[in-house]
Order: structure tokens, then sequence, then C-alpha cells
């Protein structure tokens, strides 16, 4: 009987010890490893090179044109914070007819000025360019300039979707007074980045 008198004060003792808790049980989260990994945020430094398709319409006193033009791109980008700043080529294959010709290329030097979102650039882009008038009589082609705006978008780091829109004016175009060419295009965009 003095063993079961001793072991029940030290059963009384140990027994919060050996309580079990009413509260669950802590577990450690489980990581997701998402499917798509989002572009950097805010880098837009470097060259890219891409494509365009899109539609133009415009024309020269008596004479309208409109259809489509597709084309290749290349520039460099330089991200500064929250503003980017760069320049760009691009030429354009169009077939923007009526009347008796069309306009058959458009070729532009840029200069480009937007504001970072992170993976959206927006901006505001002027520069020159230089047009092809297709007649039956000869080809006619002169510089202008343009201004305009845009949107990129990264899809990743290297992948960038877009689009832009751009006013061109040519003063006596062709050589010839009075022949004032205008027009407008918008254009969606693909580019990869370097």
């Amino acid at each position: 009987m003095k063993p079961f008198r001793l072991a029940a004060p030290l059963c009384l003792i140990a027994a919060p010890a050996l309580a079990g808790s009413l509260s669950q049980p802590a577990t450690d989260p489980v990581a997701v490893t998402p499917l798509f990994v989002p572009a950097p945020v805010g880098e837009w430094t470097g060259f890219y090179l891409g494509g365009q398709v899109g539609y133009g319409d415009g024309g020269v006193p008596g004479t309208d044109y409109d259809g489509g033009l597709a084309g290749v791109h290349a520039g460099y980008l330089h991200d500064l914070g929250d503003w980017v700043v760069g320049g760009e080529l691009d030429y354009d294959f169009a077939n923007m007819s009526g009347g008796p010709g069309k306009i058959d290329a458009i070729g532009r030097a840029k200069l480009i000025g937007g504001y970072d979102l992170g993976r959206t650039l927006v901006y505001a882009t002027a520069g020159a360019f230089h047009a092809n008038l297709a007649l039956p009589g000869g080809d006619r082609d002169d510089n202008g300039a343009f201004i305009g705006a845009g949107m990129k978008y990264k899809f990743t780091d290297t992948l960038i979707g877009g689009v832009e829109a751009l006013y061109h004016e040519a003063d006596d175009f062709g050589g010839v007074a009075g022949n004032d060419l205008d027009a407008a295009t918008i254009t969606a965009r693909i580019s990869y980045q370097f």
C-alpha cells in the first residue's frame, strides 16, 4: 500500500504535463509554385525588336487612302525609375489604296518618353517619317513629321505586347504645292526584349 501512496502524489504533479491541449497543433504553411511567373516589375531597359500589323487612313486633297499595313521595328529603352525614354526605328509595308494610287511604304524614326507603371508602360512618341505614294505616272515620296501615343505590356521579362496610334503630316508632298498628306495609323505590336 505504501508504494501506491507514494505514486499518487507523483501522478498528480505530472498530470498537467501529460494533459492534452484543446487547440489544434500548428502546421507548416504549404508553398505553392505559380504556373505563370510575371515579369520583373519596373525594368524596361534594353534593346528590343519585333513586328506590327494594323490599319491606316489618310490622303491628299481630293484623294483618300486607306487599308492595312504590316512591318518591323527595333529600338532601345532606358528605365529611369518612374520615367522611361528611348528611340525606335520602324518600317511598314502598306496597302493604303484610293483613287489611282496607294501609299505603299512608311518608315519612321521615333523618340519615346513614357511613364513606368510596372509591367505597363504608357508613352508619347514623335519624330520624322518617310512615305512612298505609288501613282500610275510614277512614285512620289517625301518626308514629314508625326506624333502619337501607345501602351506596352510585359507578359514576361522578354515578351512585350502593345498598341500604338500615330498621326502623320507632310506639306507639299512629293514637291507638289498644296499636295498636303495626312494619315493616321493604329497598330498592334509584339516585341522581344534582350
